[in-house]
């Protein structure tokens, strides 16, 4: 029997209201149709190889399941009336839905819920009632019918497209399988793996309505999914089971983070479409909003946490895999990858979190049309060592994102925290017995290129044009003009090893690779060894510094600055390769600092010619652009250098 909702449950308005929605969405429920409209009984009968779906177990746990057909193409699913989907399905070992349907009851039905999707266009319904009858054909093998009294074609947004085909002949076998942690269980270091790789995931919800409000919210489950970039939900450390899933702006619905709020548990599973491999997770979960979910999670407003309470890891399982050579693309709307506050705590370059501090913009010099240099000062000293970035925080200079569904042509401005990350290009340290030492400062530089586009290098480099055409007088000193930003911390592990303070364990020989603006980790590092003399180092470091650029004059000039030309000499011997087509008319005037010019292509046939004959000897660095990254590891490969040793430092325009 259809009905239409009522309103929205106790959950979904508690969180609306959280989250300042409960206004705007009051109504949004009647969105929801009672019914699926003919375009969605025709998607999921014709489109779909698979489809996800919710069920509860003996315990009331919500468990995302993987429903497909035999021969892993579309058509186990077909619709005789508006209200009604009928599966022809064929599980295996290991999924959920197994042991849940073992228990159907035809009297009491079994609620369900899922989510269709064509990963080739990103369409995607969603639907939700309960399943009135089974036929279990055998073990694995079962016709089912479900009541459909919910339907929604839901947003697209973070849908990454993939390029599916049928892969019936598979081998399912359960790898590991653990229904009720014990209170110190932790997940398989693998399955960890696989949650941090993972660019989708299946989330699985339930609402149990209390016996008062049962007639106007019914008991239901849910189905949907997330989307972002590769790495986007990750895993706690400190227990290795609490999997933190961040909420990116949607279309403000909320049932799942509603269902969420209302029960407190939550199912999420993972599958590589490469290998057919999935991931069952089950547990208890909340939603942190605020300063809560930034604490777990620095930046991120909301989020919802669930902690492991069952899993099942089940290999060659999806009778779908993604056709061999064909490339994810990626949903443009995903926002970048956010790590835990206990991932920075514990990086090795121990990144530092601050409160309350502020820099202002004390220098501004325009090095060309699209690269600028701007001077910070801090309300207070802190800490940085030679490669690290510093997170400025322009939400109080720039306001806040206002909410908006979809943004075609901008879609990344729809997660724009106003948060950005930005490689320090000076050095602030001092000699030191332990060798090279950070040392307070309150004074940093930033070499920034102009984005295309962007919100916060288009607003930086709009103010500096303004003031050098206007009031040229207070480029070299603006404090005056106040613009200041918070300083949400300082990150990075593309630091100078033990090497550079004299360890005898670690090479003093370096190879630096740097496309464009990449180059500013290695200013810091140049000027930081050239400022000091490490205790027991008498011979001098050995750099390569490999650089392609377009804009060779300006990112000369700035290496030249890097160096203490009074005392480098017995510091460092320094080989810079350049690569550029453009007309160069700079040089590094310095003792012990050779300029060689290729005027090629770096990544092509002839650079890897051009390589140190003593690579394998020495500790490579690389930063640069996702594009130039790949071509560099592939030449270094292709040379015989082993990649899993390069350290890197990657950025994206």
């Amino acid at each position: 029997m259809s009905f239409g909702l009522k309103g929205w449950h106790p959950g979904e308005r508690s969180i609306q209201e959280r989250l300042n929605f409960a206004g705007p969405m009051a109504t949004a429920y009647t969105w929801i149709d009672p019914s699926m409209p003919e375009q969605h009984r025709v998607f999921h009968s014709r489109s779909l190889p698979f489809v996800p779906i919710t069920t509860l177990d003996d315990e009331g746990r919500p468990w995302s399941s993987i429903a497909a057909g035999v021969s892993g193409r579309p058509g186990f699913i077909s619709s005789p009336n508006e209200t009604e989907l009928d599966m022809d399905l064929k599980l295996w070992p290991g999924d959920p839905m197994v042991d849940n349907m073992a228990r159907f009851d035809a009297a009491s039905g079994m609620l369900a819920a899922g989510i269709g999707i064509e990963f080739s266009t990103r369409r995607r319904n969603k639907f939700a009632g309960s399943i009135f009858e089974v036929q279990h054909v055998d073990q694995y093998t079962k016709r089912l019918k479900i009541l459909v009294n919910q339907a929604i074609g839901n947003c697209p947004k973070y849908i990454n497209i993939r390029d599916l085909q049928p892969h019936p002949k598979t081998t399912p076998k359960i790898v590991w399988r653990n229904l009720h942690l014990a209170d110190n269980d932790r997940l398989p270091q693998e399955a960890m793996s696989f949650v941090t790789h993972a660019d989708t995931v299946f989330l699985g919800s339930s609402y149990e309505a209390k016996r008062e409000n049962a007639n106007k919210f019914p008991s239901h489950v849910g189905m949907n999914q997330r989307g972002g970039r590769a790495g986007f939900i990750r895993v706690l450390p400190s227990d290795g089971r609490s999997i933190i899933l961040p909420d990116y702006s949607g279309n403000r619905l909320l049932t799942s983070l509603g269902n969420i709020e209302a029960s407190g548990l939550a199912s999420m599973t993972f599958v590589d479409f490469e290998t057919g491999d999935i991931l069952y997770l089950t547990g208890s979960a909340e939603n942190l909003v605020g300063a809560p979910a930034r604490a777990l999670m620095p930046r991120q407003n909301v989020l919802s946490r669930m902690k492991v309470s069952g899993y099942v890891f089940v290999r060659d399982a999806l009778p779908v895999r993604q056709r061999p050579g064909s490339v994810v693309e990626r949903s443009p709307y995903s926002p970048p990858i956010k790590l835990l506050a206990e991932e920075i705590q514990n990086n090795s370059g121990a990144p530092m979190s601050l409160e309350d501090v502020l820099a202002t913009v004390a220098r501004m010099e325009l090095l060309s049309p699209t690269l600028a240099q701007f001077t910070f000062e801090t309300s207070q000293p802190v800490v940085i060592q030679p490669g690290q970035a510093a997170i400025l925080d322009f939400s109080d200079l720039l306001g806040s994102q206002e909410y908006a569904h979809m943004a075609p042509g901008a879609e990344s401005s729809l997660n724009d925290d106003r948060v950005r990350t930005w490689t320090v290009s000076s050095a602030h340290v001092a000699d030191s017995s332990e060798g090279i030492k950070a040392v307070p400062t309150t004074r940093f530089e930033l070499t920034m290129r102009l984005k295309g586009g962007g919100l916060i290098t288009g607003a930086l480099f709009s103010i500096a044009r303004q003031v050098r055409d206007r009031m040229p007088h207070l480029m070299p000193n603006c404090r005056e003009l106040g613009i200041s930003v918070r300083l949400v911390g300082i990150s990075g592990a593309f630091t100078l090893p033990p090497a550079s303070s004299g360890s005898e364990n670690v090479s003093p020989k370096f190879l630096w690779i740097a496309g464009g603006i990449g180059i500013t980790p290695f200013l810091s590092m140049l000027s930081a060894l050239t400022s000091t003399r490490p205790s027991g180092r008498d011979s001098p470091i050995d750099i390569d510094l490999m650089l392609s650029t377009r804009e060779p004059n300006v990112l000369l000039d700035q290496l030249a600055g890097s160096l203490n030309s009074s005392r480098h000499a017995d510091r460092i011997r320094l080989h810079v390769r350049l690569f550029s087509k453009e007309q160069i008319v700079r040089t590094v005037d310095c003792e012990d600092v050779s300029l060689d010019v290729h005027r090629c292509r770096f990544g092509g046939s002839e650079t890897r010619a051009l390589l140190p004959k003593d690579i394998r000897s020495r500790a490579t660095y690389l930063c640069g652009p996702s594009e130039f990254e790949e071509s560099a590891l592939a030449l270094l490969a292709d040379a015989g250098y082993s990649t899993n040793t390069v350290i890197k430092e990657g950025f994206e325009y």
